[in-house]
Formats: structure tokens, sequence, C-alpha cells
């Protein structure tokens, strides 16, 4: 049995999740004709993935919100045979805010004031390193090192 176990992801985590059949998203959310495009055309895997291709609507300068949009995103979309960059980068905003916000890359989560001092932290180096003396628990709740550690098996 695997289950994904962690209370709270740095960003660069959430970042890194899938695209599809993610574990965050409500029912139904899936199953349209973009969905399609964003994986076959765009090649969306991830969340990042989802993040570009929606920011693609609020950082560019010369995009205009039409299908036949000149801008360079918009002439590269076309030529990899996306028909309307505009209607892909909406559903790609739509599922990320449809994250719950533990996965959501846009919610900050607070922060839980729950890490060991500097001084500790050396100290369970130095424990671990030597074998010899207490190793404290460190209770952070953020899950900040590799999507891997997410990851219980039991």
């Amino acid at each position: 049995n695997i289950n994904f176990a962690t209370i709270k992801l740095a960003p660069h985590l959430k970042d890194q999740l899938p695209a599809w059949l993610h574990m965050g998203v409500p029912p139904r959310t899936y199953n349209n004709i973009c969905d399609a495009c964003l994986q076959n055309n765009h090649k969306v895997k991830s969340i990042k993935d989802l993040k570009t291709i929606s920011n693609r609507l609020t950082n560019t300068t010369d995009h205009h919100k039409q299908s036949n949009c000149a801008c360079k995103h918009c002439k590269h979309d076309r030529n990899i045979g996306c028909s309307n960059l505009n209607k892909c980068a909406t559903i790609a905003s739509k599922i990320i805010t449809s994250l719950k916000p533990k996965f959501n890359p846009t919610v900050i989560s607070p922060k839980d004031n729950l890490m060991l001092t500097h001084h500790r932290k050396e100290k369970n180096k130095r424990a671990h390193r030597q074998r010899t003396g207490d190793i404290i628990f460190n209770p952070m709740l953020t899950k900040n090192t590799t999507l891997g550690d997410c990851f219980r098996t039991f």
C-alpha cells in the first residue's frame, strides 16, 4: 500500500505534481476537448506546464484574446495544432483553480513555525554522521525535499 502522506507541500513540489488524474481535483474536472489539446498538442504533463499555459494570457503585452491572435505564443501553438490558445489557457487556469488548497500552487500556505533551530539541525547532523547521541525529531509540516519523500509505504 502506497499513500501520498504530506500535510503541506513546498511550492516547487506543487509544480511537479501531475496535471492529469490529479488527486486534488474534484470529480468531472477533466474530459474536455481542450484537455486533449493540452495533453497532445501542448504536451502538458505537470502543474508547472498548466501554469505556463495559463500565464500566457496575463503575462504577454502583445496577446489579444482572439483565436487569430498574432503573438509569438499563439503562432507557436497554432503550428503545433492548437486551434484556440485562449480556450486552452482558460481550461488550464480552471484546472489550477479547482485544485484543493493543499495542492494549488497559487495558494500560499501559512507558516507553521514548527522547525528546528540551526543549532539543533547541526546537532542532528553530527549525531547522524557519528552514529552516537540523540536525534531530535523535526516537527516541520512542510515537505521541502522531493516528491518521493511525500509517499509512504506500509
